[in-house]
């Protein structure tokens, strides 16, 4: 494990991970775009306010993340379900087997 500095709000933060110092470094400027783009869009001024809206929006974001790749799993298994099918029938040997 290692321990990457990153800036924040002008903040140095010390973080730990098993991540390469590229990877933190570049979540760490995704939050601080997030922060910026609060403060300069919304009427939100303490720093409080604004990093949790930040947070909230990255939350929603991984939210609908979560549910777009559970949705597209859905799909696929669905297509992989008619594929086996077909290829069951073309074989000779029915849908019995669904």
């Amino acid at each position: 494990m290692r321990t990457v500095e990153v800036k924040i709000l002008g903040q140095r933060f010390k973080v730990k991970s098993d991540d390469g110092e590229e990877y933190i470094q570049n979540l760490a400027k995704f939050v601080n775009d997030q922060i910026t783009e609060i403060q300069r869009t919304s009427q939100a001024v303490a720093t409080h306010n604004v990093t949790v809206l930040a947070a909230l929006n990255i939350a929603d974001a991984l939210f609908k993340a979560r549910e777009e790749k559970e949705q597209v799993l859905r799909e696929v298994r669905e297509r992989i379900r008619r594929l086996v099918k077909t290829v069951r029938q073309a074989c000779g040997e029915g849908a019995e087997k669904d």
